[in-house]
């Protein structure tokens, strides 16, 4: 009894540690990368899957955090469904976005769509 709950428990401990790892490795890569250094790029991994939150200054740079998170070894998934774009005006100072100005990474194109039509 006592053995099979050690095994559960280093189990868990382990997959853990692996979690922690590869959370700190895809970090690493975001924040190494120019493009995508100094984001707000949250990262979280469990069980090979890499979940990317935060906001970023345009959809190309969500599009390369993807494609960096993918690039790391021990990653099987990237979930960026929580990566937000926002756009800075030149010249003026970031803010925080409101609800109009937020773009969800993955619906980026069919939100530019949407927005076409609606102007004329």
């Amino acid at each position: 009894m006592k053995m099979h709950s050690f095994n559960r428990y280093s189990h868990d401990l382990g997959a853990t540690v692996q979690d922690l790892w590869l959370t700190a490795k895809v970090k690493s890569a975001l924040e190494l990368a120019k493009p995508t250094r100094g984001q707000h790029i949250h990262v979280k991994a469990h069980a090979g899957v890499v979940t990317l939150s935060g906001q970023v200054a345009s959809h190309q740079l969500c599009e390369q955090a993807i494609e960096l998170a993918r690039g790391v070894h021990g990653v099987a998934e990237v979930d960026a469904h929580e990566l937000e774009t926002w756009m800075v005006a030149p010249g003026h100072l970031p803010e925080a976005p409101n609800e109009e100005e937020t773009v969800d990474c993955q619906d980026h194109a069919a939100m530019d769509k949407d927005r076409s039509k609606t102007r004329h």
